[in-house]
């Protein structure tokens, strides 16, 4: 309610929307966790103890405590202009957070940034207490503080597992869009859907010509409190030839899959108009949205509430068991039933598969659906024909990587034809440097809010 009052008196903030994240889904519980205060310089400061310490389970991340700070020392002046920076509205709440986001974070950066801003709210309120404003900033970063520690507690305990290499990755998807509508699938994945651009994709024979961007909900990188972020990769199609051996000349996917949809579960929904103003579609929207990109293919959104609104790529098999015992074979995957969460949308056909490393609710998957209940076989293959493939990161140093390497190659070969997808493994170290270096080189245009 407060983000939509606020919104009507700064219009052009809307905008900024999904880079300060969702409210913690209702499902998940949570607990007071041990915490310990400490000084940086005024107002005090309240850190979580680390999940490792607290031994809890997944669904039992623990809870940063808010609690009431101190008003600071110091005159009725200083009081006032702690009131004064607050009293900008959201614009300059959302503006903090994007930029926490944005920049490249290790952990409790982020936390620490959203306790302080916390801190300074309360601080405020103190000075005006009758002000409705500063109280709905303070339960918005209430808000945030907790969904950033549950998405914190998950990396802490998914990280140690991809660093040793004990399972990958399931990192980003990866699209070749024609040169000409790729500042336009940028327009539409930043704008329309409410990503952000993480970091750029140079040339790796110059290190200077950009063939693309990644952009995600949040943070990518598995170091940071908000990370664990699944990406699309768009990138420009004159790029794709010298890393996809799966397509021919014309740049066409050999493979006898396609791409079906994509999934999102947004937070705050989708801007209509922006996704016309790419040059997309909304072709459906009653109860979720079926929207076309500015290249075609389909992209599902429902408004909810979830760690990575990135939620799965749906793919067209000729033979799901098959299929699905290339991703088992490869990467160690496991097969469950789709969920179809969203009562509007169409379910999943009849043998569909869900592939994940275990984590359905929280980390990017692979749907797997019979090409046979595809009625148009031709057009589905034309509409999805930008989607390249996925990535994964591995961990465990060089032998492991080398054994997964193998492994792939392997299942590969066993598939032939009918392998999903075009696939880049790489390693989860130089992943996590690429990650860093890019959101430290990322230049500022990609931040700026659209045209009003």
């Amino acid at each position: 309610r407060t983000g939509r009052a606020l919104a009507r008196r700064e219009p052009d903030t809307r905008e900024m929307r999904a880079c300060v994240g969702a409210a913690v889904p209702a499902r998940a519980p949570v607990r007071r966790s041990t915490h310990r205060r400490t000084r940086r310089g005024s107002p005090a400061v309240v850190r979580a103890a680390s999940a490792e310490r607290d031994g809890c389970a997944l669904d039992r991340a623990p809870r940063a405590s808010v609690r009431r700070s101190e008003a600071p020392p110091g005159d009725a002046g200083l009081r006032l202009s702690r009131r004064l920076s607050l009293f900008g509205g959201l614009a300059g709440v959302a503006s903090a957070a994007s930029l926490a986001e944005a920049l490249p974070a290790t952990a409790g950066e982020v936390l620490d940034q959203l306790q302080a801003l916390l801190s300074d709210a309360e601080a405020a309120i103190e000075a005006d207490p009758e002000n409705e404003q500063l109280v709905g900033q303070r339960t918005f970063f209430e808000n945030q503080l907790e969904r950033v520690q549950l998405n914190a507690s998950f990396v802490d305990r998914l990280r140690p597992r991809v660093q040793k290499g004990e399972l990958p990755y399931l990192q980003r998807m990866v699209f070749a869009v024609r040169d000409e509508l790729w500042e336009d699938e940028i327009y539409f994945w930043k704008n329309a859907m409410g990503c952000r651009v993480t970091r750029e994709t140079r040339d790796e024979a110059n290190g200077t010509t950009v063939t693309g961007v990644v952009l995600a909900f949040g943070q990518e990188s598995l170091s940071a409190d908000d990370g664990g972020k699944g990406g699309v990769e768009l990138r420009k199609k004159s790029s794709v030839k010298d890393v996809d051996t799966r397509r021919d000349d014309s740049g066409v996917n050999s493979s006898s899959a396609s791409l079906a949809y994509v999934s999102l579960s947004v937070p705050y929904g989708v801007r209509v108009s922006r996704i016309y103003e790419s040059g997309g579609e909304l072709v459906y929207g009653f109860g979720y949205f079926d929207v076309r990109s500015p290249s075609g293919y389909a992209v599902r959104a429902r408004v909810a509430a979830r760690r990575d609104p990135m939620e799965l790529v749906a793919l067209n098999v000729p033979d799901v068991n098959r299929s699905a015992a290339f991703f088992q074979d490869a990467f160690g995957m496991t097969a469950s039933k789709p969920l179809d969460q969203n009562g509007y949308a169409p379910k999943s056909p009849p043998g569909s598969k869900l592939m994940s490393f275990g984590e359905v609710k929280e980390t990017l998957c692979i749907l797997l659906q019979p090409a046979q209940a595809v009625e148009d076989v031709e057009q589905a293959r034309k509409m999805g024909e930008a989607f390249v493939g996925v990535s994964f990161a591995v961990g465990g140093g060089g032998e492991n990587f080398t054994v997964v390497q193998r492994r792939v190659a392997s299942a590969l070969q066993k598939a032939a034809r009918d392998a999903p997808c075009v696939l880049s493994v790489e390693s989860y170290e130089a992943w996590e440097t690429e990650v860093a270096k890019g959101a430290r080189a990322l230049p500022f245009k990609y931040n700026e809010p659209p045209p009003a």
